[in-house]
C-alpha cells in the first residue's frame, strides 16, 4: 500500500476559470495585477498553455466571490473570460513525490467514489485536487482507504486564513 505523510482540507473557495484564445491576450499578467492590487489572495493555481490558447484556474476564499466578480469587470481583457464555480474545495495529499502510482490510484479513488473533479495540480511535494466542498470528508475517506497514514493522522483542516491588509497592527509601527 502506498503511503502519505497527511491530508489537507481547505476551507470553502471559489473557483475562477479564465480562458483566452491567444497565448499573447494578456490575460494573465491582468488577472495577476489586479488580484495584487486588490490583495487578494489565491489558494490554489494551474494555468494551461496550448496553441489553442491559455487557461487559468485559480480558487480565492469564497467570502470574496462577489468582490472578484466586481473586479473583474473592471479590466476588459477580462471581461466575459470568467467563470465561475462556487462552493468548492481542496484536498491535498503529502508527499507526492512526483508518484504516478499514487496520482492515479487517487484519481481513479475519487472518480469511482462519484466525487467530481473540477482541477488537479501537482508540484514535487503535494498533489491537489478540486472538490466540492460539501464532499470534502468523503474524498478524505476515500484516501484513507486507499493509502497508508501514520497511526496517529488527522486530516489537517485550516482553521485560520491569511489577509493581506494595510492597516498596522497592535504592538508594531505602521
Amino acid at each position: 500500500m502506498i503511503s502519505l505523510n497527511g491530508l489537507k482540507i481547505s476551507g470553502e473557495l471559489c473557483l475562477v476559470r479564465l480562458r483566452a484564445e491567444s497565448r499573447n491576450s494578456g490575460l494573465l499578467p491582468a488577472f495577476f495585477r489586479l488580484l495584487a492590487s486588490s490583495r487578494l489572495n489565491m489558494s490554489f493555481l494551474s494555468t494551461e498553455s496550448r496553441a489553442g490558447g491559455i487557461q487559468a484556474v485559480c480558487c480565492v476564499d469564497a467570502a470574496h466571490q462577489a468582490l472578484l466578480k466586481k473586479l473583474l469587470r473592471t479590466e476588459p481583457v477580462l471581461q466575459e473570460r470568467a467563470e465561475y464555480t462556487a462552493g468548492v474545495g481542496l484536498l491535498t495529499l503529502f508527499p507526492h513525490r512526483s508518484n504516478l502510482k499514487l496520482f492515479g490510484r487517487s484519481l481513479r479513488a475519487l472518480t469511482k467514489a462519484d466525487l467530481r473533479i473540477l482541477a488537479a495540480a501537482s508540484s514535487i511535494g503535494a498533489l491537489t485536487y478540486v472538490l466540492d466542498h460539501a464532499h470534502l470528508d468523503k474524498a478524505v475517506a476515500v484516501m484513507q482507504a486507499c493509502f497508508k497514514l501514520a497511526a496517529n493522522h488527522a486530516p489537517f483542516k485550516a482553521e485560520f486564513t491569511i489577509a493581506q491588509g494595510t492597516m498596522p497592527r497592535s504592538g508594531r509601527k505602521g
